[in-house]
């Protein structure tokens, strides 16, 4: 619900409960007159969306707003990767922007999951997905003007070659962030080899 139908649909509560105080159960004017600011406040305060990163409210969060925002803008980064991939007409290029735009969906769903690592991947948003989404829709824009002056050649190899070197970083901050997970599930791993070596010997 936006905020002014939120808004329109309090004030049309609050007026009806005073109304109904007032005119029908003749309530003292002033008593009816705060009952319907309070019913116009919790009804505005009920009535507003709740954001959440990760089913976590944001306002729960330790620097929630601006987590919830960085969230946001990497979304609208992906959004220009994915839409950039599917008018790249270059194969090796369109395949490595799809790639990308794979993993970075992928590590936005573990960060809503996990949104106390979301500090971690700050260089990752504001950095690597910002470059590649600037990176390709530079290159579309590129080929849309259809010239292939040797400038325009150099820029769109230069292109392809800088996407696998993003692709490595971004996947490189993907197991930085799944770290402490990939520790325990070597541990587990060492635990049950140890085991069967155990039993095994018996």
């Amino acid at each position: 619900m936006g905020n002014v139908a939120r808004m329109i649909l309090s004030v049309i509560l609050a007026g009806a409960a005073f109304l109904v105080l007032f005119l029908a159960l003749h309530w003292p004017l002033l008593l009816c007159a705060a009952l319907a600011v309070g019913l116009y406040l919790a009804l505005d305060l009920l009535l507003r969306p709740r954001r959440r990163i990760g089913g976590i409210d944001v306002e729960e969060l330790k620097g929630g707003e601006e987590l919830r925002q960085l969230l946001d803008e990497a979304r609208e980064d992906l959004d220009t990767i994915r839409s950039a991939a599917a008018e790249i007409q270059e194969l090796a290029v369109r395949r490595d922007a799809e790639t990308l735009c794979q993993t970075g969906t992928r590590m936005i769903s573990y960060l809503e999951e996990h949104p106390e690592k979301i500090p971690l991947a700050r260089r990752f948003f504001t950095y690597y997905l910002d470059t590649a989404a600037a990176l390709l829709s530079r290159c579309r824009e590129l080929q849309k003007t259809g010239l292939r002056t040797p400038e325009v050649t150099e820029i769109l190899e230069r292109t392809a070659k800088a996407l696998p070197v993003l692709l490595d970083a971004f996947e490189r901050q993907f197991a930085h962030l799944m770290e402490g997970e990939l520790l325990d599930l070597e541990a587990d791993i060492a635990l049950l080899e140890s085991t069967l070596k155990m039993e095994g010997g018996k």
